[in-house]
């Protein structure tokens, strides 16, 4: 496990009991500028003293206005204001353009990573060793995974602070591992599928998100159909295909609450791990106390999801933007249309994990793009809609050349391997090309497909009224 595999899940249990982070009387007072709920000084102190790094950076909130935003930093002793300077501007770079990576610096070797609107730096001597920097990169994939599902509260319900799924999993999946001392992930039955909400920090992170096979292990198991299972195939049916094999059987117990099956985790063991028998209560301990919170969670997301949201990647479903577009007063706005070119190729190539990556990727995009009052929506697998209220058809086709050219200019790569990202649109506006509005999405898909005819990457306008 990577030196920060147990302080991640350690962070985001602490910081299940808190709206916030308070910071103790002796710890060292954080930089100007810097908010010091972001997270606890200790944690990231530790972290480079464990990497002997010269400095780590930790950077989160929106990128706005060409601004990097914040940075969060903790420094060696004596670490030059020459190297920092170097390592914190192309830092400023790289959380510009979401990226993640390594860059030799003068000063040493400057690791890097970006995911759900965070950034992480680390910057390391000239002498560190291969395995210590693959080591450090590590880490800060999982600080990041980390920080991106510290529990999430919903002050709103009726019944009091809802802790979002994705917490209760991470939480649950670092305290089986703490008791097992085994590999860990956690699913979750919601809205009729198996979807894995946590795993651990030996276990595969690109299994977060996704959703167990039908007849799969795993699915049986959490939906109810068996009590439960020791099985030496793959417990999610082989969604990913190039996993690491597992030499042990994969033991998969249910979560219920007053008999009702609401999903299961599944662990593997290795020759070194303590004997099961003495544990067994304590796990079950465990699993009956996220009951409960698993209910409540499920189903606030359930009603969240149903409702108006993109499960994957937060924006607006198609009924969220048909309500956006219908609220009341609006007499003029522009609709556009996008659609990620060759996404096929992408999905049968890099399979379909790097392929929601790609969504997600264009959505934070898009969302970075567009004014505050403004509704981005995912309204099918590749396809993306934009409301511009207000705004008339040249604007429209401005903000979509702008978003067009983003993408084509900002860097993305799955697992190191990088993949030219494009899209294509079609832009509506009313009065400037329709009289009604329920008109602007047939008129918007047309010039949507012109685009894709013309040649792909490239903005296409419907015709305007004479």
């Amino acid at each position: 496990m990577s030196a920060l595999g147990w302080l991640v899940g350690g962070m985001a249990a602490g910081a299940a009991g808190a709206l916030i982070w308070r910071r103790r009387p002796d710890d060292p007072a954080p930089h100007v500028g810097v908010d010091p709920a972001l997270v606890p000084q200790p944690a990231l102190r530790w972290l480079r003293e464990a990497r002997r790094a010269t400095a780590l950076w930790l950077s989160e909130g929106p990128v706005t206005d060409g601004q990097a935003g914040r940075w969060h930093r903790v420094l060696a002793d004596r670490a030059p204001a020459a190297a920092l300077a170097s390592a914190e501007a192309r830092l400023a770079t790289f959380r510009l353009q979401g990226a993640s990576g390594a860059e030799r610096l003068d000063a040493g070797t400057l690791i890097y990573a970006s995911a759900s609107g965070l950034s992480a730096g680390m910057l390391l001597p000239e002498s560190a060793e291969p395995a210590v920097l693959k080591g450090a990169a590590e880490d800060l994939v999982a600080l990041l995974d980390g920080l991106a599902r510290r529990p999430l509260l919903d002050l709103t319900s009726e019944e009091g602070p809802v802790e979002s799924l994705g917490s209760i999993g991470l939480r649950l999946a670092y305290q089986l591992e703490r008791i097992l001392n085994a590999e860990v992930i956690v699913a979750v039955t919601l809205s009729g599928q198996v979807k894995v909400v946590g795993t651990s920090g030996r276990a595969d992170r690109r299994l977060l998100e996704s959703h167990a096979q039908p007849g799969s292990p795993i699915h049986q198991v959490a939906t109810g159909e068996v009590p439960s299972l020791t099985s030496i195939a793959d417990p999610l049916g082989g969604i990913v295909h190039d996993r690491r094999t597992h030499f042990t059987p994969a033991i998969i117990w249910p979560i219920t609450y007053q008999d009702e099956s609401l999903g299961a985790v599944t662990f593997w063991t290795d020759e070194n791990a303590a004997p099961i028998g003495p544990v067994i209560a304590e796990v079950h301990e465990a699993l009956r106390n996220a009951g409960p919170r698993i209910v409540r969670a499920r189903k606030f997301e359930e009603l969240g999801n149903a409702a108006l949201t993109d499960p994957l990647t937060g924006l607006k479903n198609r009924r969220g933007l048909d309500e956006a577009m219908h609220r009341a007063g609006v007499t003029s706005g522009t609709l556009i249309y996008a659609d990620l070119d060759k996404f096929k190729l992408l999905n049968d190539t890099l399979g379909h994990h790097a392929g929601d990556a790609a969504l997600v990727h264009f959505s934070r995009l898009v969302h970075d793009q567009i004014r505050g009052g403004d509704t981005a929506a995912r309204i099918g697998g590749e396809e993306f809609a934009i409301w511009l209220p207000g705004a008339p058809l040249i604007y429209g086709a401005k903000a979509a050349d702008r978003i067009r050219i983003k993408l084509g200019t900002t860097p993305w790569d799955w697992q190191g391997r990088t993949w030219p990202l494009s899209a294509s649109f079609g832009v509506a506006s009313l009065p400037d090309t329709s009289r009604s509005i329920d008109n602007l999405p047939a008129q918007a898909d047309s010039a949507l497909y012109e685009a894709k005819q013309g040649g792909r990457n490239r903005v296409e306008t419907a015709r305007a009224l004479t």
